[in-house]
C-alpha cells in the first residue's frame, strides 16, 4: 500500500470516530446502552486501526493534530454518556479528577493556541491511559459501578496528562523568545 493511500485511510478512520459521536449521542439520550456499547467499541477500533495506517502513511497534510483532537473530543463526548448512561457517576467521582483534568487540558490547549507551530507528543503511557480510559464506558455498561476500575481509570488519566503537561512545557520552554501568537 502506497503512503497516500495509508493516510488517506488513516483520516477517513478518525473521521469516522469524530462523527461516531453522533449516533451514539442518540442512542445514550434514549438508554440504549447495548446500542451505546457496540457503536463505542467500533469507535474504539477505528481509533486503533487508525494508528496502525498512520504509522505507515505519508506525513498528514496539514499541522493539526487531527487524531489528537479526536481523542480530546470522544474524552469529553464519553463524560457525556458516562452522565446520560450511568445515574449517579458524577456525583461520585467527579472530584478531585475532573477539575484537574480539566485545567491540565487547558493549559495544553493555551500552549498550542499561544505556539501553533508546537507540535504536542503523543506518549506511550498517555496512549496506554487513554485506552484504559475508552474501556470505563463498556466496563460500566456490563459490569455497572466498579469503583475500584473507576478510581484507576482516573487516577491513570490524570497521571498520563501530568506527563503530557510536563512535556509540552518542556517543549514551550524550548521556544525563542517572541514566538507567541498575537
Amino acid at each position: 500500500m502506497n503512503k497516500d493511500t495509508a493516510r488517506k485511510i488513516a483520516d477517513g478512520l478518525t473521521w469516522a470516530r469524530i462523527w461516531s459521536a453522533v449516533p451514539i449521542t442518540v442512542l445514550a439520550w434514549y438508554q440504549l446502552k447495548w446500542w451505546v456499547f457496540a457503536l463505542y467499541i467500533a469507535a474504539a477500533l477505528t481509533d486503533l486501526f487508525d494508528g496502525i495506517f498512520a504509522r505507515r502513511a505519508s506525513p498528514p497534510a496539514s499541522d493539526v493534530d487531527l487524531d489528537g483532537l479526536a481523542d480530546l473530543f470522544l474524552s469529553v463526548m464519553t463524560l457525556l454518556w458516562l452522565w446520560l448512561l450511568i445515574p449517579g457517576f458524577f456525583p461520585k467521582y467527579w472530584l478531585p479528577y475532573l477539575p484537574v483534568l480539566v485545567m491540565l487540558e487547558l493549559y495544553v490547549i493555551s500552549a498550542r493556541i499561544r505556539y501553533p507551530d508546537l507540535h504536542v507528543p503523543h506518549l506511550a503511557y498517555g496512549r496506554w491511559a487513554m485506552a484504559l480510559f475508552f474501556f470505563l464506558l463498556p466496563v460500566l455498561i456490563v459490569w455497572h459501578d466498579v469503583p475500584w476500575f473507576v478510581h484507576l481509570v482516573f487516577i491513570a488519566g490524570t497521571a498520563g496528562k501530568i506527563q503530557l503537561c510536563w512535556a509540552v512545557n518542556d517543549l514551550v520552554k524550548q521556544q525563542p523568545a517572541g514566538e507567541t501568537k498575537s
